[in-house]
């Protein structure tokens, strides 16, 4: 696999509202023979309901919600990460706007279901062993109305969080 890498987004800047950007912005990163290719969101910089990360971050929303109900853009749930080769683990920081389920999966049937308990101002770092070359995070609450944005993706190294544990109650 390539060699471990960090995407912060800081080499970006934009505004810190949605309305105030043209839309979804692709993002891509090169490292080496690596190419990692953001879809679905835009950069926003000290965005404007999170100040839990005053950096930039890949952002969506959904205009289905009251206070983004003003725009009109094209900005998906999930969000999707394309490497042009598989990865081993990926890791990221989740900001959210809105409390609820989340999953990040991958397209080799790698996957983690995860909660977000309280609305805004909340930084969460996720992770699992993709080994795909596609990953994508989804809100899962309603997929008709989301807001969330990432930040600090990590991959190829050894994961920093660790992955949920298993319980086997079989034996119960």
């Amino acid at each position: 696999p390539a060699l471990a890498s960090t995407i912060t987004f800081e080499d970006q800047s934009d505004p810190r509202f949605f309305d105030a950007t043209a839309g979804p912005q692709p993002l891509l990163y090169t490292f080496g023979t690596l190419n990692v290719t953001f879809a679905g969101g835009v950069i926003l910089t000290a965005e404007s309901n999170q100040t839990s990360d005053m950096s930039s971050v890949y952002a969506t929303g959904s205009w289905s919600l009251a206070p983004l109900k003003d725009i009109s853009h094209d900005f998906t749930n999930p969000l999707v990460i394309t490497f042009s080769a598989p990865i081993q683990n990926l890791q990221l920081d989740i900001l959210n706007a809105l409390a609820g389920d989340y999953e990040l999966f991958d397209n080799a049937g790698n996957s983690i279901v995860f909660n977000l308990p309280t609305t805004g101002d909340v930084v969460m770092t996720e992770g699992f062993a993709a080994t795909g070359s596609e990953v994508s995070i989804s809100y899962l609450t309603d997929p008709g109305g989301w807001d969330f944005a990432i930040d600090n993706v990590r991959f190829n190294e050894a994961l920093t969080v660790p992955e949920p544990d298993i319980v086997d109650r079989s034996e119960e």
